[in-house]
């Protein structure tokens, strides 16, 4: 999947990078919050000390921001997105990949979301950074 940028986005993206200097692999809005996917052993520097540069960067653009954490691998950049995850099994069906998560009972409502929110959001991320096209959660 080509990744394209918006004006807005792309403003958005270097705000963060200039506030926190982290480079920035990926950047969407959806709804009123704003994802961002940095740099491989960055995410501490990106949320800065107690928070400070994830605060920072929410009162200038005046949206909620969620950071996650980039992974080449694409099981480990699952298990950043999902912190609940036990395990993640990749599975190819008609050459669409797919992330088959397992999840205690417990948390499967917290990672689904309300009405579904939360696990779409996953699914577009892992479709823009990896091109994994569907999420199950077990």
């Amino acid at each position: 999947m080509t990744i394209t940028f918006t004006t807005e986005t792309i403003r958005l993206l270097t705000l963060f990078e200039n506030v926190t200097n982290v480079p920035v692999r990926d950047c969407f809005i959806n709804k009123d919050i704003i994802y961002y996917i940095v740099e491989e052993g960055k995410i501490g520097l990106a949320i800065g000390k107690n928070g400070s540069s994830i605060k920072n960067v929410e009162k200038a653009v005046g949206r909620r921001v969620k950071v996650f954490e980039y992974s080449s691998d694409p099981k480990k950049f699952v298990k950043n997105l999902i912190p609940q995850c036990k395990e993640v099994d990749m599975i190819d069906k008609d050459n669409k990949l797919t992330a088959e998560v397992k999840v205690n009972r417990n948390d499967r409502g917290f990672v689904i979301g309300r009405g579904g929110e939360k696990i779409k959001i996953y699914k577009e991320i892992l479709k823009r950074v990896h091109n994994i096209s569907d999420v199950q959660v077990k």
